[in-house]
């Protein structure tokens, strides 16, 4: 079986434990399934810190509701699912191309606007991968530069009537912070506003900073500051005092990415969705830092995602639509709201057509845009539908205590077994 790729962000897995999670669903064995409770247990291995990263939004808490509901939360039942390539929006498609020797992958479903297009470089063969058959698909697709970017790093591809970045597929990090800055002067593209203090989370501390031009500044002054590769030094941001911006970029193709500066000396970032970490000395740190604490403002944590979203149980199913009703999350069931959800995206069709959702099942419905209040509560923009669970306010009480003696009666094990291995 072909390790799927959610498994390759976790190093030093069991192969028969990867394989032993990922199962057909009867009368569904066209789709690859990952259990969120088969799969948790190879998630925890990898620790705390990957999991918001690959889950994402799989575990949310409500949003504003006008007091209408109970306290709840809900997670999401299964990780994630590969579709086979009719299924996925052209934005999910997994693409690569080859231009003069040099391989390219699409960086993201993110759509680049025709402004930020340079010359066209050609024409090219696109090829993508199906993740059920391995099957090749192949078009010809335009190929054009990003304005002022090195073709080196990134292009762009006009697939259909949209352009999509593709980064340079091998790793090959710039030497030094300048090289980086030849390849894509990155205070052209990136606007350092929000960032964070040691840590990223909703526990951390958050700020906007006023203006980026200092910092820029500063960081024109390191141009000769080495690349450090991680594999030979041991580096770690957490174990640091730092602060870490929160990047994202249309040129680029990322989003809410991050650079990151160390107290110690260090700079981090994933702007070209690698990871290149720089040594620019503690004196070019210490101003950075700095002036962003003395030129900014407190804030509030922002999650991953601005979409919006809405729970409740499905009533009833149409070709065009899906009506989802929201009263058992109400403190009074008559407060209840019914949403109807058109089916005009591929992303949300294709449960529809296979029988993935069904009347009665209760999910999560993600959405772009407002809710057209006027038109029976109508949601025109969804691109996500999750199978959910929901635990109300005593359930997690509940919860919280198992997992407490669980956590006492594991310490105590692992203690006797310390004790044992000494003995």
């Amino acid at each position: 079986m072909k390790t799927p790729r959610i498994v390759n962000a976790i190093e030093n897995i069991d192969d028969e434990l990867v394989s032993s999670v990922f199962e057909s669903k009867k009368k569904k064995n066209w789709v690859k399934w990952v259990a969120l409770a088969a799969c948790f247990a190879v998630l925890v291995i990898a620790g705390t810190a990957i999991l918001p990263s690959l889950l994402g939004n799989d575990i949310i808490n409500p949003v504003e509701t006008d007091g209408r509901y109970k306290d709840f939360t809900i997670s999401t039942k299964n990780v994630a699912i590969v579709w086979p390539w009719e299924y996925l929006a052209e934005s999910e498609r997994p693409y690569e191309t080859e231009l003069n020797g040099v391989k390219y992958e699409k960086t993201s479903g993110r759509t680049v606007s025709k402004e930020l297009i340079g010359d066209k470089i050609g024409n090219y063969n696109i090829v993508g991968y199906d993740g059920i058959t391995d099957k090749r698909h192949t078009v010809v697709c335009a190929v054009y530069q990003l304005k002022n970017i090195s073709q080196t790093q990134f292009i762009a591809v006009k697939i259909t009537d949209s352009y999509y970045v593709f980064k340079n597929a091998v790793y090959n990090p710039p030497q030094t912070l300048g090289e980086l800055f030849e390849r894509v002067d990155l205070s052209q593209f990136l606007k350092l506003e929000r960032f964070s203090e040691n840590g990223n989370g909703p526990d951390a501390k958050h700020f906007v900073l006023n203006d980026d031009k200092y910092v820029w500044e500063v960081l024109s002054t390191c141009k000769n500051a080495a690349f450090i590769d991680e594999d030979e030094v041991y580096w770690h941001p957490y174990e640091r005092d730092f602060i870490s911006f929160t990047i994202s970029s249309e040129a680029l193709g990322i989003y809410k990415h991050r650079l990151l500066i160390t107290a110690d000396g260090y700079l981090t970032t994933n702007a070209f969705d690698w990871g290149y970490l720089y040594y620019i000395g503690e004196e070019a740190t210490g101003k950075i830092i700095k002036y962003a604490k003395k030129n900014s403002t407190k804030t509030e944590y922002e999650p991953y995602s601005n979409s919006n979203s809405i729970c409740g149980k499905i009533v009833e199913i149409t070709d065009d639509y899906i009506l989802v009703d929201d009263s058992i999350l109400c403190k009074d069931e008559a407060d209840g709201i019914t949403y109807k959800i058109l089916i005009n995206d591929i992303r949300i069709s294709r449960y529809v057509d296979r029988d993935i959702i069904e009347v009665g099942d209760t999910v999560e419905i993600s959405y772009n845009g407002e809710i057209d209040k006027q038109s029976s509560n109508t949601i025109s923009n969804a691109f996500s539908i999750s199978d959910v669970d929901i635990l109300y306010e005593d359930e997690i009480e509940e919860q919280n205590f198992n997992e407490q003696n669980y956590n006492a009666d594991s310490s105590s094990t692992v203690s006797k077994e310390a004790d044992f291995v000494s003995k």
